[in-house]
């Protein structure tokens, strides 16, 4: 009985024990690491199966082997060390490395544990983790981190850790003492808005809070040690894991003062040059050509003074206003100047879009690229036309004035034997009877008269004549004129057709002066066609004033010669003085009218008088 109570037990042990081997054999074998059994001589036993594939060892018979086989030599001496200490009954925990067929090695880490049976250790039990990505990441991590570090330490822009809850600063870079004055410990576990201009404080706040998953730049200013204050740009970036779970901001600083600081001389400089831009533009006529001398640009005052517009003239050059006064080589010499980089200064005569001339104080600037020859050219022009008027009056003036005193002079030195030779005559016409003697006396009589009429025109040239001015009838005027020039007409072959408005009225003149501006400018009418033509004479009123108006079918005048006539001495004639024109037209402006001349070469003259009804002086 006691027999079979004995058998009894033994069988629950051995389902016991069963038990607990399947229990082992499917940790063993589904343990998802490396794990395998030693011996207390340190040889495998048993090896599971992911830790055949763990160790590469598919094709390698392992059983028996002594684990140090399996494990890089440098780590013997380590890890028999860990062996017995185990063996001695204590569990170890290490890192080692383990080598491959191919001796590749990889990181590992052991915890052995020993295995007890009947009380005593009789072998160890080793669990393996690869730990070979781990320790690569670890490593990087590490690298990085110094990285960060050496980055952080050694730039030149400002770092900050900070807190977005409570705005505190965990971190601050060495660059803050270098950029702001202060040493970093200053700025560590203070508020990131302590040293931020007051009027900047809403910018600061707003940079921190509104920095989630994008960042975000502002610029303020922050407070030197010196007192003043340093413009930064500021970019926030948001961590993803702050300290306790509050929200971390990266702000990268970069002193931006100087930048300011240009933008600012920049924009001022900017202002500068559109001010000079509108006080060039409002004064002068500017325009650009290319290398080639095509223009590119021209502004407002340009157009207005040449009266093209911008269209007609981007494309062109500037020869399109080329009046014809200069010879070629004046624009060859200026070409050959600015083409080798100089400025070109000088006086040009241009003509406007509606055959105008005009005068224009040029100076031309050439803009040199990188080849050292011009790119473009920047020309700016001062509309001078009233200066050139004026000068060229006054030299006119100058030569009158000359004229003057040599007319006076001479009508002086005239006038007295002049007077003598009359008198003398006049006393032989009374003692001589005889019919031819009388004859000779009258024809030397005539000839006097008219010798003291011409000193008389003399004395115009001379000073303002004190004349008597009566009313006049200009239409009888006219025809008395054209009675005494008829006859030099019709030989001529010349036809006067005249055209006059009824009732014009009389005008305040002196008649024989008026009757000697009509003839020299009717005679000068017909010596223009020496192949005969066709002059037409008009008279008519405007307002308070009548023109007379000569004009001829005749050989026309230059252009450059048409603004120097009326010029002392200057004449188209082969036996002119340059005279005759002068007179009349200080005759007219001695009758407080004018004088105009308008002629097309071939086409033929204009001359047109305009004379007021009534003297200023009579109107007083």
């Amino acid at each position: 009985m006691k027999h079979s109570q004995d058998v009894l037990i033994d069988k629950h042990q051995l389902q016991e024990l069963h038990i607990n081997y399947q229990t082992y054999k499917s940790l063993f074998a589904h343990y998802p690491g490396m794990m395998y059994l030693l011996d207390h001589n340190g040889l495998i036993q048993n090896i599971n199966l992911y830790g055949d594939w763990l160790s590469r060892h598919h094709n390698v018979k392992i059983n028996k082997k002594h684990y140090t086989k399996f494990i890089l030599s440098s780590e013997h001496d380590e890890v028999n060390h860990y062996f017995y200490e185990t063996l001695k009954g204590k569990v170890t925990h290490f890192n080692t490395v383990f080598l491959t067929p191919d001796q590749e090695p990889f990181d590992v880490e052991l915890i052995n544990i020993p295995v007890y049976i009947d009380h005593k250790v009789s072998g160890v039990f080793t669990l393996v983790r690869d730990i070979t990505e781990e320790r690569a990441a670890a490593f990087a991590l590490r690298e990085s981190q110094e990285k960060y570090r050496l980055i952080a330490e050694h730039t030149s822009e400002l770092i900050r850790l900070v807190k977005v809850e409570s705005g505190v600063i965990t971190y601050a870079s060495p660059s803050h003492a270098s950029i702001l004055g202060f040493p970093t410990e200053k700025y560590t576990g203070r508020s990131f808005y302590e040293d931020i201009h007051p009027d900047d404080q809403e910018v600061g706040i707003h940079l921190l809070h509104s920095t989630k998953t994008e960042p975000s730049v502002a610029e303020f200013r922050r407070r030197h040690r010196n007192g003043t204050w340093i413009t930064l740009e500021d970019r926030a970036t948001s961590i993803p894991y702050g300290i306790s779970g509050e929200r971390m901001i990266v702000v990268v600083s970069r002193d931006i003062t100087e930048k300011k600081r240009a933008e600012h001389e920049l924009q001022r400089t900017l202002k500068q040059l559109k001010d000079l831009k509108y006080a060039l533009d409002e004064s002068a006529l500017v325009s650009v050509t290319d290398e080639a001398g095509i223009i590119s640009s021209v502004n407002d005052k340009f157009c207005e003074i040449t009266e093209y517009s911008e269209v007609e003239l981007l494309g062109q050059s500037h020869m399109i206003l080329d009046s014809g006064y200069h010879p070629q080589s004046f624009f060859d010499e200026m070409d050959k100047q600015i083409q080798s980089g100089a400025v070109w200064k000088g006086e040009i005569n241009n003509k406007t879009k509606n055959g105008n001339d005009f005068w224009v104080d040029t100076t031309i600037v050439p803009f040199i690229g990188e080849n050292g020859l011009p790119y473009q050219y920047v020309y700016i022009r001062k509309d001078i036309t009233d200066r050139k008027r004026a000068e060229e009056l006054l030299r006119t003036s100058d030569k009158l004035s000359v004229i003057g005193e040599l007319a006076a002079g001479v009508a002086h030195e005239i006038r007295n034997p002049l007077t003598s030779l009359k008198g003398f005559t006049q006393i032989l016409k009374s003692r001589l009877n005889s019919e031819s003697d009388q004859e000779f006396i009258s024809i030397m009589l005539d000839e006097l008269d008219r010798i003291n009429m011409i000193v008389n025109e003399f004395m115009v040239l001379a000073r303002p004549q004190a004349l008597t001015h009566e009313k006049a009838n200009l239409q009888d005027l006219i025809q008395n004129v054209l009675t005494l020039i008829e006859t030099q007409a019709t030989l001529n072959n010349v036809q006067i057709i005249t055209r006059v408005i009824e009732n014009i009225p009389d005008i305040s003149c002196n008649e024989n002066q008026i009757k000697q501006v009509l003839i020299n400018v009717l005679k000068n009418s017909i010596e223009a066609m020496p192949e005969g033509g066709e002059i037409i004479l008009s008279l008519f009123p405007i307002q308070d004033e009548v023109i007379i108006e000569v004009r001829d079918n005749g050989e026309g005048i230059p252009d450059h010669r048409l603004s120097h006539l009326g010029e002392p001495f200057y004449t188209t004639k082969k036996k002119g003085n340059g005279l005759g024109l002068m007179i009349c037209r200080r005759i007219v402006q001695n009758h407080q009218g004018t004088l105009l001349i308008d002629s097309k070469e071939g086409e033929g003259t204009v001359v047109s008088i305009k004379l007021p009804h009534m003297l200023s002086n009579e109107l007083r």
